[in-house]
């Protein structure tokens, strides 16, 4: 093999190497619904203004904060209150620190939607009602105004801040009924329910999709980005894009 072609591919390896290892990139540890609300819809846009790529580490509320406590990540988001946050990690024994420790950033606002099917004919259900269906102490849709059927509470594995304030909200922190039919996370509740007449699900986001109907007033809360000390030069960028021109893509 001649020896200058040698060396010139060796150089353009290294040099592969050493651009591919330095890509501009921000860390964010976040759920489901960060994601489908905020950095999905800006992902592209971001990228192409600044050339740096939103990396996600997808993981619950407590889980997400604890990636930032480790350092893995540049900001942590989630469907809470900060004060909800930290209160939820300290009782899951993560080490974190006082509010005043942390800067939090709230993007937009979401709702929380109390769903069926379409073809139930129950009509809007009270906290109590909503309390004894998904606690399970109500299993038949006759007990509430519906058909003689059983109740299907969809809920998911993941857990998510929808799911932590509908907890505290309308079922004082009660643990959720055992006969439920799980799905994986929040994106997979209308889907559950669209196909099933008997089920009743949280759904989250600005619109009911095709097949559902809200049974309960819906349930706002923040979405919250936070941060500890002075933020990343990429986080700051990511920072400054939603706040400007990332508004027209945050639906």
């Amino acid at each position: 093999m001649n020896y200058r072609f040698f060396i010139i591919c060796l150089l353009v390896v290294m040099l592969f190497c050493v651009s591919g290892a330095s890509a501009a990139e921000v860390k964010i540890a976040t759920g489901h619904t960060f994601i489908k609300r905020v950095f999905d819809p800006i992902r592209s846009a971001f990228r192409d203004k600044t050339g740096i790529d939103i990396v996600i580490l997808f993981n619950d509320p407590v889980p997400a904060l604890n990636e930032l406590e480790k350092g893995h990540a540049d900001a942590a988001g989630a469907s809470l209150t900060l004060e909800n946050w930290l209160e939820l990690a300290k009782k899951a024994a993560v080490p974190v620190e006082k509010t005043a420790a942390y800067t939090s950033f709230i993007p937009v606002f979401e709702k929380s939607m109390i769903t069926v099917n379409k073809s139930n004919k129950v009509g809007m259900l009270s906290k109590e009602q909503l309390k004894g269906i998904f606690t399970g102490r109500i299993q038949n849709w006759k007990d509430v105004g519906g058909d003689d059927a059983p109740i299907l509470v969809v809920w998911p594995t993941v857990s998510s801040g929808a799911l932590i304030i509908f907890k505290a909200r309308i079922m004082d922190n009660e643990p959720v009924t055992n006969a439920i039919y799980d799905v994986e996370s929040m994106a997979d509740v209308p889907e559950a329910i669209s196909a099933s007449p008997e089920a009743i699900g949280i759904v989250t986001g600005t619109a009911l999709e095709a097949g559902l109907k809200e049974v309960a007033p819906a349930i706002e809360r923040p979405l919250t980005l936070v941060y500890k000390g002075k933020p990343s030069p990429n986080l700051q960028r990511l920072l400054d894009f939603i706040k400007d021109e990332g508004k027209s893509y945050i639906k």
